[in-house]
């Protein structure tokens, strides 16, 4: 187990995690608006309805988790370059 995080990588995981969620907010416009199913079309349109609000909410949550994942990626490298320069000026005080 190691305790470097490569920054880089994880902004690469990010940007996959986001073509994720357009590749499945692309499939948008392919769900069909009107169903002619007799009399399961109620049942038809509700399946579809809840089928659409789960790919929205996958969606959205796809697309926070790799906002998230940029802010934690730069975030950590910021850091990670204030504790380099820390341990550059103490070891040049010694």
């Amino acid at each position: 187990m190691s305790i470097v995080v490569d920054y880089e990588e994880v902004h690469v995981q990010a940007g996959y995690v986001n073509d994720a969620a357009i590749r499945v907010d692309a499939i948008a416009p392919s769900i069909p608006t009107a169903v002619d199913g007799g009399i399961g079309t109620a049942a038809i349109l509700g399946i579809l309805a809840n089928f659409v609000t789960s790919a929205g909410e996958l969606v959205v949550g796809l697309a926070g988790m790799s906002g998230v994942l940029n802010e934690c990626a730069t975030r950590y490298a910021e850091q990670d370059i204030v504790a380099a320069d820390e341990i550059n000026v103490a070891a040049w005080a010694e």
